[in-house]
């Protein structure tokens, strides 16, 4: 079983914000190219919704921006204790709770947001059956997630180690290659956004931690070679926009 899928693993990864922390800060200070984050904010502004649902809220950085950006109410349910004790820190409204069981009225929200979550069960249909129940008619769920192409990651990985290191065998539940036709299950339109960019560390130092917050490479910061070039890591995500 994938460590994306295995409900103790998961547990027990998102326990404490420390892991989660530095991958947000890698992503948000090295990133060149179409940017994830900044697709799903931008479309959240073009939409103005009154009452928008994030869930797997994690650190409770797009419930802040969200709060102070928006009008509407601003809602966040998630799975770990923690990353509701940090999203509600923002003043958001929090609950802990399931995604495949959301503790909300049909109809509920104008905008729901789940960003790089729906992988983390195997099989992530109720999970959407659910967010497009809580939806209004015409309202939009934002869902990130990453590629089961990982081929240049794990290449420039071999590059940086000189050695190969062992691929994931397993696809995600939830991928940039399946999620349009899941979604479209329960979503009338489905349109993907595609973001192929590379994480630029500039030392070994933030790229040291970087390695050692990646729950399949823990341990191997300290092997992390000195390099006199940045180190481009290839990184391929994808935004959905179903309606």
């Amino acid at each position: 079983m994938s460590w994306f899928v295995d409900p103790d693993l998961v547990a027990a990864e998102y326990a404490t914000e420390r892991a989660l922390h530095e991958r947000v800060l890698a992503h948000r200070d090295f990133v060149q190219g179409p940017d994830d984050r900044a697709v799903v904010r931008a479309r959240i502004v073009a939409a103005r919704p009154r009452r928008l649902l994030e869930v797997g809220s994690g650190l409770g950085d797009l419930c802040a921006w969200a709060k102070a950006e928006l009008d509407g109410e601003v809602v966040a349910v998630d799975s770990s204790p923690r990353m509701v004790e940090l999203a509600a820190a923002t003043g958001t409204t929090t609950l802990l709770a399931d995604m495949r069981r959301l503790p909300f009225a049909d109809d509920a929200f104008d905008c729901a947001v789940a960003n790089f979550v729906l992988y983390h069960v195997d099989d992530p249909e109720p999970a959407i059956r659910e967010l497009s129940r809580v939806l209004a008619p015409g309202g939009i769920l934002l869902a990130s997630t990453l590629s089961d192409d990982t081929t240049a990651r794990h290449q420039a990985w071999a590059d940086l180690f000189n050695e190969q290191l062992q691929p994931a065998s397993l696809p995600l539940s939830f991928s940039r290659e399946n999620g349009r036709e899941l979604l479209l299950r329960h979503f009338g339109s489905v349109e993907q956004i595609d973001c192929d960019a590379e994480l630029v560390f500039p030392n070994r130092e933030r790229l040291a931690r970087y390695v050692d917050s990646v729950p399949r490479m823990r341990g191997l910061g300290k092997r992390v070679p000195r390099f006199h070039e940045p180190f481009r890591l290839p990184e391929k995500t994808t935004v959905f926009q179903a309606t």
